[in-house]
């Protein structure tokens, strides 16, 4: 019996999903990260699962000023979700936005050891919360600019700014 219901949830959730027609629009743009004080690049996605709701992944790096004789330097990517507010009738959008984020990071930094100062370069990997906001507003039939501003609550919190241009399919 367990297995016929396993089945029959299977069947019905592949039948969901092919009967889904998501919206998709991918494209980039630039922003910037406090914690690196550095300009970077984005690149993402937005796919509607619902009339209000999206998944946006996103791949971003962030190249910032040297500390210490290192490079601050930052390499993130992010799964958000966003609930999409109609502003202007299918033209302008903003919406919260919630997820997850993994970051890799390095910088340099100093301590103090016996009569000098000692510069070392630290790196990591992080696993934080997205939270923030955004908007897109569709200029033409299938492109759209962006703008987001999101904070990671993590071990490295940082906020970024990012904006950009998304081409929908």
């Amino acid at each position: 019996m367990k297995i016929i219901k396993k089945l029959v949830l299977t069947l019905a959730l592949i039948g969901g999903i092919g009967s889904m027609s998501a919206q998709v629009a991918i494209g980039g743009g630039v922003g910037y990260n406090e914690r690196v004080s550095g300009p970077g690049v984005v690149v993402k996605a937005e796919i509607d699962v619902m009339d209000n709701i999206s998944i946006s992944p996103s791949v971003s790096y962030f190249a910032g000023s040297k500390i210490y004789g290192y490079s601050r330097n930052l390499f993130a990517v992010d799964a958000n979700g966003h609930y999409k507010i109609e502003v202007m009738m299918d033209e302008l959008d903003v919406y919260p936005l919630a997820g997850l984020n993994y970051s890799s990071y390095s910088y340099g930094d100093y301590r103090y050891g016996d009569e000098s100062i000692n510069e070392y370069k630290v790196s990591g990997n992080s696993l934080g919360l997205n939270i923030g906001g955004g908007g897109r507003w569709k200029f033409a039939d299938q492109l759209s600019v962006f703008a987001e501003l999101k904070y990671v609550v993590s071990n490295y919190s940082h906020a970024v700014f990012a904006g950009g241009v998304l081409y929908q399919f």
